[in-house]
């Protein structure tokens, strides 16, 4: 989507490009946290059920919420668009207590973040046509 309508100042600018470090750097935090969550479910990491877990859900939070901050909190429309992205960081962020299931949970939250946010587009998209379709008078 563009973006260009939106960065009216450098100052906006610079958050922008250089929010997406934020975003790649939680993207790969998710990675080697996962690779953290295997080693301590298969006991060769030494550290507690709750800081592996932590290691997955804490930058997929981050992730969610730099995704909104840039990108989404522009383009969504509605109350119900809007708030699906910072609620789905809130219930990873939860997740993280569930213990042993503690990343299974974070991502079951986040595909029904996905499916949420696609459900939602789709209907406001279908009501538009609707409105559009439906004669004048």
């Amino acid at each position: 989507m563009p973006i260009h309508g939106h960065l009216n100042s450098n100052r906006q600018a610079f958050l922008w490009g250089y929010g997406h470090y934020v975003v790649f750097a939680s993207a790969a935090a998710i990675g080697a946290g996962l690779e953290v969550a295997v080693e301590q479910a298969v006991h060769k990491a030494h550290i507690s059920t709750l800081a592996a877990s932590a290691a997955v859900t804490l930058p997929t939070a981050l992730y969610l919420l730099t995704v909104w901050a840039l990108h989404s909190r522009y383009f969504k429309v509605g109350i119900a668009q809007q708030l699906v992205l910072p609620t789905a960081a809130l219930l990873v962020i939860c997740c993280t207590f569930l213990g042993d299931w503690a990343v299974l949970a974070a991502g079951l939250v986040s595909a029904g973040t996905v499916a949420t946010g696609e459900t939602l587009t789709a209907r406001r998209a279908g009501r538009a046509r609707g409105e559009a379709a439906a004669p004048a008078g």
